[in-house]
């Protein structure tokens, strides 16, 4: 149950989830502000890619870190099952619209994974497996959607969509939030005549242009 106690502890998931680990870094090592650079998240790749290879690291590990630590706290302190489920959830709805950061943020995979693997280390190994594979043969942000379908069918198939397991629920709520950050700025895309491609872009790549495939790329070129 909500009382006033759990509330104020989702109030901190969130806060958490807010501290903009990827704009500071990115801010004290280069001077580069990461939400104009690249595709204009607070994301771990994004700082990877546009920033620096190590800023890219650490933001990903300390972005995973606030998504663990919001759940291990929900459940060293005692609150039920569906207070770790929202406090995870929370978690990543803070690093996808920051408070520090006028509502802008990261894409929440990093945190969502952070607090997966408090969840259920089994099922985060087991997910990262998939997602590095179709990483490799595909991209990353198509292998970010095989990860989540991944999570949440080996959640099914491990029952952990019940009192025992939580995984499977803050997967499915957390999943909505993780593809509409994917579609921001959403006010770009309905003055574009052509919306439907970029809703498809930025779906399946996190992009305004359509990106390919690893695989298909290197088969044209042999």
């Amino acid at each position: 149950m909500l009382n006033y106690i759990s509330f104020l502890f989702l109030i901190f998931a969130y806060i958490l989830g807010s501290f903009p680990t990827g704009y500071l870094i990115s801010r004290w090592s280069s001077g580069k502000n990461v939400l104009k650079v690249g595709w204009r998240k607070n994301s771990g790749s994004n700082v990877y890619r546009n920033v620096g290879k190590w800023q890219g690291v650490v933001t990903g590990l300390l972005d995973a870190g606030k998504g663990y630590l919001a759940v291990f706290l929900a459940r060293y302190f005692g609150f039920p099952s569906e207070i770790q489920i929202l406090a995870g959830a929370s978690a990543v709805l803070g690093h996808n619209w920051s408070c520090f950061l006028k509502f802008a943020g990261g894409r929440g995979i990093g945190t969502f994974a952070g607090a997966l693997l408090a969840f259920s280390p089994k099922i985060f190994g087991l997910s990262a497996l998939s997602f590095a594979l179709f990483t490799l043969l595909l991209n990353m942000s198509l292998g970010t959607l095989v990860f989540l379908a991944t999570v949440i069918f080996l959640s099914a198939y491990f029952n952990r969509f019940g009192i025992i397991g939580t995984s499977g629920l803050f997967a499915l709520l957390c999943l909505p939030l993780i593809l509409i950050k994917r579609l921001s700025p959403i006010k770009e895309i309905f003055p574009i005549k052509g919306k439907n491609n970029l809703i498809r872009n930025r779906l399946l790549f996190d992009y305004d242009q359509w990106v390919g495939l690893k695989i298909w790329n290197k088969l044209k070129k042999s």
